[in-house]
């Protein structure tokens, strides 16, 4: 699984984007695709901040558990 893009770059490209850049300006010069750029602009509209998720539940969990030791 690829890392996310750090959140400074992040901020960078939609503070660039709100000085008025076009958004493939943007994408060309941060090289990231403006799908990306898209996705990020919606998830501060809806949320207020552009932060990486963070995975949930990632893998899966041990048939056996380890029972408690007394």
């Amino acid at each position: 699984m690829p890392a996310p893009y750090s959140y400074d770059l992040r901020s960078k490209a939609i503070a660039a984007v709100k000085r008025g850049k076009k958004k493939i300006e943007v994408s060309r010069f941060f090289k990231i695709s403006r799908n990306t750029l898209d996705l990020w602009l919606k998830k501060e509209r809806e949320t207020g901040d552009y932060q990486a998720s963070r995975p949930v539940g990632v893998g899966t969990q041990p048939k056996i558990q380890e029972k408690r030791k007394i």
